[in-house]
């Protein structure tokens, strides 16, 4: 026996497909939102909310390391820097201090550029979009948002914004001829 299908029949046949197929692509994205969402949950809960949740400071300084920057362990804090002829790029990474293994955490960090020139513009923003964006990579809505606002500052004259749990400053040292960025947890 053979059965035709109408042009009817084959478009009810298509939207029953992919009225399954998003009903399964929701199942498998809530899953995995769960399972990200549990994963930060502990993260936060194993350093409270005075760090960086899920990202080690090893992890950013080996990341710095990577791209030529030389970093010494001040105890309390990381400490890195990368000089392209006159140019200084620093960070220093500070550590969570009130949690039992404070040092695998970052609380804190204060990114500059020290004598920035018209050809390291584009770079030192990227730089410092790179650390701000730190505490919100899993959101792309808020990472989109922080870059925003920090490109505005560094063409502006700085200012603070709250995003989140986090507190961002700009400040520009006109002696030093320095721009920094300083990101820590708002209590």
């Amino acid at each position: 026996m053979t059965v035709e299908l109408t042009r009817s029949g084959r478009g009810s046949r298509r939207i029953v497909v992919m009225a399954v197929g998003l009903v399964v692509f929701l199942i498998a994205g809530a899953g995995a939102y769960a399972v990200a969402r549990i994963d930060r949950e502990q993260d936060t809960k194993y350093c409270g909310h005075d760090c960086v949740p899920g990202l080690p400071i090893g992890t950013v300084v080996e990341a710095l390391q990577g791209q030529g920057h030389t970093c010494a362990d001040k105890r309390l804090f990381w400490s890195c820097e990368l000089r392209i002829g006159r140019v200084r790029f620093e960070a220093d990474l500070f550590r969570a201090g009130n949690v039992t293994d404070f040092y695998e955490y970052i609380s804190k960090v204060e990114a500059r550029i020290i004598n920035p020139d018209s050809t390291t513009a584009a770079a030192g923003l990227d730089y410092m979009s790179w650390f701000a964006m730190l505490p919100h990579r899993d959101d792309p809505s808020t990472v989109k948002k922080v870059g925003g606002w920090l490109a505005e500052q560094i063409a502006g004259d700085g200012d603070i914004t709250y995003v989140l749990d986090w507190e961002y400053t700009v400040e520009r040292n006109a002696n030093t001829r320095s721009i920094e960025l300083t990101m820590m947890r708002r209590h």
